[in-house]
């Protein structure tokens, strides 16, 4: 239900919503809120109060103040009424339409004849309460009273905004103490009127140094002359915001601070706010001069930098870059990326951009158009990055890679160059090495064929120069073929199941005749638990320690060479690790020059190269075998008294037990003047339960004999001093004619020895280094009483008894020298062979298909065809049975083997070629030959 209230002016109405009871009212906060209403404007309302109901001769006054949906009497002119309706009551007020009385709940009743209520409104002109009249009697107000009251309201309104004003600044001086921005109120002449605690704590004044000067005072210098110029910019009404300048301190610091500004005209004075941005200001320079630093780097380093857009339009770029591209600054940023690419690879820019966005960074090589059309070719370096406002922007540095690019370019013709300068080395190389190999094949071959006629001292002495020379020049040409074969990484290893033991002797047997010839020792030290069969490459093996047994022998010149091998682990599963060695008591090598005699065509100095020759590659050949099967040659040495060689490496092992029972012999003599000699022979003994006594001289021998004469087998060394072994082995027959010898000797030794032998009838001789089979075997004979000559190959005779048929052997060669030689060792070999000649590959083909051989030797490099062509012709043109086919080679050029064994030849012998090789390879073919 609602009331309306009219005014008998009709100026004014108040419209109120009729009070509802409710319980969730929190009178508490209503009454604090009337209290502070009364308190600010109470003497207001009495005071007016009391003037309307003096001027208008009213009964009653009042001031009610609403909240919500009531109303609270809070003045009046009669105190009785207030005590009556004290402020906690609600006033419930409804209107009577027809007589438009006031009426209570209350027992207290009011005759009321007249009423006329004023709205109070706020700054916002929100009614916020009522002036109220009331009279017991009918009455109408005069135009005096009616203008009178409408002032008196009007008055009561502006105390309202006053006071609300004033409440407003009261609440805010809780944020002007406390805040840390710079608030105050100054004068438009510049004077301080009121600051916050922010100046004193920010500058460092107090506040009364503050407001007894002008502002001005504390202003920078510098910055004076603008505070000024905003200061009339203020008087004017104008409002500033973000203005700045700079304070000095009372520390004498300057602090800088950001302004803003607005002036109340009525009152003359300027409301302003100040933050302190000193640091930021600080910071905002630093990023200037950081910005000009980089600017001044930017165009003035030596490298070409750019900066682009993530779309590739230029942004930027530095002098360098215009400099090499041609283009003006202006020219660059009006184009992009795209614009200086050529177009057939703009589909690579483009994804080089995308790579930029997705990863943060990119590098890649471009080639760029110069303004004048010419081309660069530029390595860009890209990172994403951002500007000062937060735009993504890709920074480029960039090399010129131009003439790097043609340097790479002409360093790989030159390596192409280089390559095939190379290849023709090679080729030069191994054609040299055939042309070399074929006077040497006849030098070699027939002063073989010479010595083994009858010819006096003198003329055995010269032809034997005459052969080591050609040997020993063969030895060279064959370690400069393999060094090359090694620098194009054309050596692999051929594993496969070698006897150690055999291996060793062999390569002891080709440095024999020197070592012997020099009157050195040899020994073989095998370490009782090594294996007698290994997994390995037993050519590359055998190689090995003829290079490091050269070696020894080129440097000894007294004393003694020995081989060992040793066990280091047994992995257990038939592997081992095993140290292979030699050591020496030659001339040794200098510290300092160990490492690298170990590079090629390296000795220790150049002395060593014209006393000793060599060409200084068999040590490096050596180490890159070894490196093969990831192993290396070390080296331990002092000067003057000899040098140790040794490596290690894993190996697949396997046993083979001895059949060669040895219960029979108990007790041994052994008697050598060499210590090393007698510790091997004495370990090799005992490995088999042998009681071993051992001396070191003739002499002794026959004191020990005279003493204890019941030994099963007396061991005699050849060379000793003062009574060597025949002459010891003479003596000793004379006491005692059955006993058993084994000699040991060198085979240098061997004419004058074997008549000796003869003489004494001593029937066992073993030569130097001994192997530890080759020792057994000659026991177990000895055990079982079995008299045997020592074994002499005569290889002339090897078939001449057993083939008593005609073979045809097809001799295909253009070398006259050559085919005599081959000839001559095939009648010796074969003395009923039927040889038949072909000087190039065509005569080759007629003479096959004419006598249909048994065997064929075929040299690869012939006049009109060569050996390989005529071999497959040979191959097409067979029909049942296949003819054994030997390739005569120098096996020097790279892959020469392999095409060999393509066109279908079933063997090789390589030049120079030696009796005793021919003589094996006949034995393999022919052999199988009878067995068809």
């Amino acid at each position: 239900m609602w009331f309306i209230v009219l005014l008998p002016c009709n100026q004014y109405f108040y419209i109120m919503k009729k009070t509802q009871n409710s319980d969730n009212i929190n009178m508490k906060n209503t009454m604090h809120k009337l209290q502070v209403f009364q308190n600010r404007y109470g003497e207001a309302f009495d005071f007016l109060i009391c003037s309307i109901v003096t001027i208008t001769d009213i009964a009653l006054c009042t001031v009610t103040l609403f909240n919500e949906d009531k109303a609270y009497l809070i003045a009046s002119n009669d105190h009785t009424l207030q005590k009556t309706w004290p402020l906690r009551e609600k006033v419930h007020l409804f209107a009577d339409d027809q007589n438009q009385m006031l009426t209570t709940h209350e027992a207290n009743h009011l005759d009321i004849k007249f009423s006329a209520s004023f709205p109070i409104t706020d700054s916002n002109n929100i009614i916020i309460g009522s002036l109220n009249i009331f009279d017991t009697k009918e009455r109408v107000l005069s135009a005096e009273h009616t203008i009178y009251l409408k002032k008196a309201i009007e008055q009561l309104n502006r105390w309202v905004k006053i006071k609300e004003k004033e409440q407003r600044l009261a609440n805010q001086d809780h944020l002007f103490e406390f805040s840390d921005d710079l608030i105050g109120i100054f004068s438009i002449d510049g004077k301080f009127i009121k600051i916050n605690p922010a100046f004193e704590k920010t500058l460092g004044w107090t506040d009364k140094e503050f407001t007894q000067s002008n502002f001005i005072d504390f202003v920078h210098p510098d910055d004076r002359q603008k505070t000024v110029n905003a200061l009339n910019a203020l008087i004017k009404g104008e409002s500033i915001r973000n203005f700045t300048n700079r304070y000095i301190t009372k520390l004498n610091t300057i602090k800088s601070i950001e302004w803003t500004s607005s002036p109340d005209l009525d009152s003359n004075q300027i409301y302003t706010i100040g933050r302190d941005v000193t640091e930021y200001v600080e910071k905002e320079k630093q990023l200037i001069q950081s910005e000009l630093k980089f600017r001044k780097v930017f165009e003035n380093v030596s490298g070409i930098l750019s900066v682009f857009d993530l779309e590739g339009n230029f942004i930027d770029v530095n002098k360098a870059g215009l400099i090499a591209s041609g283009f003006s600054k202006e020219e660059m940023r009006n184009s992009s990326i795209f614009d200086i690419i050529e177009p057939q690879r703009h589909n690579r820019i483009a994804l080089f951009l995308k790579e930029i966005k997705k990863q943060g960074f990119a590098n890649g090589e471009m080639e760029i158009i110069k303004k004048d059309g010419s081309q660069l070719t530029w390595y860009f370096m890209c990172s994403l990055d951002e500007d000062q406002d937060g735009n993504k922007q890709i920074f480029s540095n960039v090399i010129d890679i131009t003439e790097r690019k043609q340097m790479v370019d002409e360093l790989k013709k030159a390596k192409e160059v280089a390559e095939e300068a190379y290849l023709a080395k090679s080729e030069f190389v191994a054609n040299m090495s055939h042309e070399i190999r074929t006077p040497l094949n006849g030098i070699i071959g027939f002063t073989e064929l010479t010595l083994a006629t009858n010819l006096d001292e003198t003329q055995k002495q010269y032809l034997k120069i005459i052969n080591q020379s050609g040997i020993s020049l063969y030895s060279i040409i064959n370690d400069i073929l393999d060094f090359s074969k090694m620098e194009k990484n054309q050596v692999k290893l051929d594993i496969d199941k070698i006897d150690v033991e055999e291996v060793i002797s062999e390569a002891f047997n080709i440095v024999s005749y020197s070592v012997n010839k020099k009157g050195l020792e040899m020994l073989i030290d095998i370490d009782q638990n090594a294996p007698r069969y290994i997994w390995g490459d037993g050519m590359r093996l055998k190689q090995i320690f003829v290079n490091l047994l050269s070696n020894a022998l080129k440097f000894t010149e007294k004393g003694e060479i020995k081989v060992y091998i040793k066990v280091l682990k047994d992995y257990g599963g038939n592997k081992m690790r095993l140290r292979f060695g030699v050591r020496d008591t030659g001339i040794g090598i200098h510290k300092d020059k160990q490492q690298e005699i170990f590079n090629e065509f390296c000795q220790e100095d150049a002395s060593i190269t014209k006393r000793f020759g060599g060409t200084g590659l068999g040590l490096t050949i050596s180490n890159k075998l070894l490196a093969l099967s990831n192993s290396a040659l070390q080296l331990e040495s002092e000067q003057g008294k000899g040098s140790h060689f040794f490596f290690d490496n894993d190996f697949d092992t396997e046993t083979e037990e001895s059949d060669m029972a040895l219960e029979g012999i108990k007790s041994v003599l052994i008697v050598d003047d060499n210590d090393n000699n007698r510790m091997i022979l004495r370990r090799m003994l005992e490995i088999k339960g042998i009681a071993v006594t051992e001396v070191d001289s003739g002499l002794k021998a026959l004191l020990t004999i005279i003493e204890h004469n019941k030994f099963d087998v007396i061991i005699m060394d050849y060379h000793m001093p003062v009574m060597d072994g025949i002459e010891t082995i003479r003596k000793i027959k004379d006491l005692n004619k059955k006993a058993p010898f084994i000699v040991l000797y060198s085979s240098s030794d061997d004419e004058t020895l074997q008549k000796a032998c003869v003489e004494l009838e001593v029937d066992n001789r073993l030569v130097k280094p001994i192997r530890m089979n080759s020792m057994y075997k000659i026991l177990s004979k000895l055990k079982n009483d079995i008299k045997t000559q020592p074994e002499k190959i005569d290889i002339a005779k090897i078939y001449s008894e057993d083939i008593n048929y005609s073979i045809k052997i097809l001799v295909a060669e253009d070398n006259p020298i050559n085919m005599f030689l081959t000839k001559s060792y095939l009648n010796e070999i074969i003395p009923n062979s039927h040889i038949i000649e072909a000087s190039n590959g065509n005569e080759a083909i007629e003479q096959y298909k004419r006598e249909k051989p048994n065997l064929i030797f075929m040299d690869i490099r012939m006049p009109e065809l060569n050996g390989i062509e005529a071999t497959k012709i040979i191959r097409s043109l067979e029909r049942d049975i296949e003819i054994p086919i030997i390739a005569l080679t120098a096996g020097s050029l790279p892959g020469e083997k392999e095409k060999c064994v393509q066109a279908g030849m079933n063997d090789f012998l390589a030049k120079p070629l030696l009796k005793l090789t021919m003589a094996n390879m006949l034995k393999k073919w022919i052999g199988d030959e009878k067995k068809n």
